[in-house]
C-alpha cells in the first residue's frame, strides 16, 4: 500500500530513510509528459535523499555515487506530493515524487551493495 508522507514529515522521513538505506543500490527514473520516461541513472548506490525548506518553498535532492568516480545528485524543486510504496517481499521500495504539472520522480531503492573486504584486511586476521 502506497503511504502519503505529509510534508510536515519530509524531512524526518528522507533523513530516516537515508539512514536505513545508506548505500543500496538505486534506480531513478522522471516521468514527464514533454519527455516521456527518462532513466536517470541505475546502479548507484543512495548517499541519502535530502528535503529542504526555505521559507515556503521546499527542494528534494537525490544523492547517489560511489568512491569510484561516478556521483549524481537529482534537484527537484518546489515537489507537491510524496509517496512510499514499501515492498512486501523484499526491504527495498519506491519513492515518489511529484512537482507541478504532473512531472514525477521515482527513487527504486533497490538492494544493499555487497560489501567486499580488501586483502589487507583478509590478512590482519
Amino acid at each position: 500500500m502506497t503511504y502519503e508522507v505529509p510534508q510536515s514529515e519530509w524531512k524526518p522521513f528522507f533523513d530516516d530513510l537515508s539512514k536505513r538505506r545508506f548505500q543500496w543500490r538505486t534506480k531513478v527514473e522522471v516521468i514527464a509528459e514533454e519527455i516521456g520516461d527518462q532513466t536517470l541513472d541505475e546502479g548507484l548506490p543512495l548517499n541519502g535523499i535530502v528535503a529542504e525548506n526555505n521559507g515556503s518553498k521546499w527542494a528534494i535532492e537525490i544523492l547517489l555515487g560511489n568512491e569510484r568516480g561516478r556521483h549524481q545528485t537529482h534537484t527537484i524543486q518546489d515537489p507537491t506530493h510524496i509517496r512510499y510504496l514499501p515492498k512486501t517481499d523484499d526491504p527495498g521500495g519506491i519513492v515518489e515524487i511529484e512537482e507541478m504539472g504532473e512531472r514525477k520522480t521515482l527513487v527504486y531503492i533497490i538492494e544493499p551493495l555487497p560489501l567486499f573486504f580488501s586483502s589487507a584486511s583478509a590478512n590482519a586476521k
